[in-house]
């Protein structure tokens, strides 16, 4: 496996900080960027780039620390609620993607544009910042902020 830094380049995200990607080799990078499948965990955007990377070897320790029971199941408790929630999450991405046009930076003004009647109303989906999309619903638009999440691939 080959771990990427990755960076959105939208201007929603361009001061947010990479995140990681990883990949079975090269090929299997190129291939899910050329399909469009990469995408930016906080806003969804497609304009990624990968940054130089250098590889990071780490010095595996063992060690004899007992661990209880009850502690073993709170943490897989835990982890079911975080994948049942995730799972969630992504069922919601791929209907919004499926069902809605992606807009982009000109989410707010198209939004906007809708409610005034001066484009066809559609459903869409984009970036905005909090200030935006709070504006947004103080002029009566419903948006929904919803925390995009990686398919699942």
């Amino acid at each position: 496996m080959i771990k990427y830094k990755l960076k959105c380049k939208s201007s929603y995200c361009n001061e947010q900080s990479d995140f990681d990607g990883w990949f079975q080799n090269i090929e299997a990078f190129e291939k899910q960027m050329d399909s469009g499948l990469i995408n930016c965990p906080i806003c969804g955007g497609e304009n990624i780039l990968k940054s130089l990377t250098t590889p990071s070897l780490k010095k595996i320790q063992h060690s004899n620390k007992n661990i209880s029971e009850e502690k073993i199941g709170k943490d897989v408790f835990k982890d079911e609620k975080l994948k049942n929630i995730t799972t969630i999450l992504r069922s919601i991405s791929k209907e919004i993607k499926k069902n809605s046009t992606f807009v982009g930076d000109d989410f707010v003004n198209q939004a906007r544009s809708m409610n005034k009647g001066t484009i066809k109303e559609k459903s869409i989906y984009g970036h905005g910042t909090k200030q935006e999309i709070d504006e947004l619903k103080d002029e009566g638009i419903d948006v929904i902020n919803i925390p995009w999440t990686p398919d699942d691939h």
